[in-house]
């Protein structure tokens, strides 16, 4: 049998962070690891049955993507996102997609047609469902979809790196102020102006979607900080 060769060790402890990396990503973006929870390199190496280098490699890759920080005080934490930040990323979020909907909708094509139909439809079936996760996932999707059909891949890389704190922000919104079918219909509309070829009042949806989203905000962040101050 050949050696194994000196990269060996590399390549395990790479897959072996992948791994890490995809379940604490899951378990963030489902909100199993709710904002502000400690992750502590040597429990979730004991879960996860690896060494804490992997899991080191791990946290500073979601730290790259936003999702955990890093304090000398409290360690690595899943990421809390305060009503400042929240509202600057829906401020760009604004700029960027209504560009991306402009852009993409005289290109989409039958197949892109159907496929934000199916989303629709999945994301439908989901809210009703009550599973708040898995339409924040089809919603995201939904959105992604004119941003890859935008052709612009400096945009499409700026709003990828948006997605996964916009999901967090969206399903603790959720659970304050459920506007999940509301937000539905507007994503019908977006589709249907997109449909008639037109660029201009499909993007002005697309803005005033995430405004309006943007500005309940504010009522999600009162109704959330009342609950934490309240007794239990």
């Amino acid at each position: 049998m050949a050696e194994s060769t000196s990269l060996a060790p590399l390549e395990d402890r790479a897959v072996l962070a992948d791994r890490v990396f995809d379940a604490v990503r899951r378990a963030i973006l489902s909100l199993e690891l709710e904002p502000g929870t400690p992750l502590v390199e040597r429990e979730l190496a004991q879960r996860f049955g690896v060494s804490k280098s992997p899991v080191r490699d791990a946290l500073q890759r979601l730290a790259g993507e936003g999702l955990v920080s890093q304090s000398p005080h409290r360690g690595v934490t899943v990421i809390e996102i305060d009503e400042k930040l929240a509202v600057q990323i829906f401020q760009l979020r604004e700029v960027l997609e209504e560009m991306a909907v402009r852009l993409a909708t005289p290109v989409l094509t039958d197949a892109d047609f159907a496929d934000a139909r199916a989303l629709l439809e999945r994301a439908r079936g989901a809210i009703e469902q009550q599973e708040l996760a898995q339409a924040a996932e089809c919603n995201r999707a939904f959105h992604s979809l004119f941003c890859r059909c935008s052709q612009n891949q400096p945009l499409e890389e700026a709003l990828s790196r948006l997605q996964d704190r916009v999901r967090i922000i969206s399903v603790l919104s959720w659970r304050q102020r459920p506007s999940m079918l509301v937000e539905h219909a507007q994503h019908v509309e977006i589709l249907q102006a997109a449909l008639a070829r037109d660029r201009r009042r499909a993007g002005r949806l697309m803005r005033d979607h995430i405004r309006t989203f943007r500005l309940g905000l504010k009522q999600f962040f009162v109704g959330a900080s009342g609950s934490a101050s309240s007794p239990h």
